[in-house]
C-alpha cells in the first residue's frame, strides 16, 4: 500500500505564515489516513472471526478426535476380552478331549480277557435259566 501524506503537522510550526492550502491538506492527509486506518480494521476485525471460527473447528475436530480415540480404546479392551474368552474356550475343549483320551486309554485299558466274558455268558444263561 503506498504511503499516505503523513497527517502529523504541528499546529505551531516554525513558519508563522499558514496558508490556508497547508490546513487543508493537512486535513486532506488526515482524513485519507483515518479512512484508510477504518478499512484495515475492518480487514483486521474480519480476520479475527475468521481466525476465531478456525479455532473453534480446531477445537471440534479435536473433541471429535479425542472420542474416536476413546471409541477405538474401548473396542480394543473389547476385542483383548473377545480373544481371552475364545482362548478359554479353546483350552476348555483342549481339557475336554484330553478327558476324552484318557477314558478311551483307560477303556482299552480294561479289556476284559476271554474267560471273564464266558463267565458273563454263563451267569446270564444261568438267570434265563431259573426264571424260566
Amino acid at each position: 500500500m503506498p504511503s499516505s501524506p503523513t497527517s502529523a503537522t504541528r499546529a505551531a510550526d516554525e513558519r508563522k505564515d499558514f496558508s490556508q492550502q497547508d490546513v487543508v491538506n493537512a486535513c486532506a492527509a488526515a482524513a485519507d489516513e483515518l479512512a484508510k486506518s477504518r478499512q484495515l480494521a475492518a480487514v483486521l476485525e474480519k480476520e479475527n472471526g475468521l481466525l476465531n471460527e478456525r479455532v473453534e473447528a480446531a477445537k471440534r475436530s479435536s473433541a471429535l478426535l479425542k472420542e474416536l480415540n476413546d471409541t477405538r480404546k474401548s473396542e480394543n479392551e473389547a476385542l483383548r476380552a473377545a480373544i481371552a474368552a475364545k482362548n478359554e474356550t479353546i483350552a476348555a475343549k483342549d481339557a475336554v478331549i484330553s478327558k476324552q483320551d484318557d477314558l478311551v486309554r483307560e477303556l482299552k485299558n480294561k479289556k476284559t480277557s476271554p474267560w471273564k466274558r464266558l463267565a458273563d455268558v454263563m451267569l446270564g444263561v444261568a438267570i434265563f435259566a431259573v426264571l424260566k
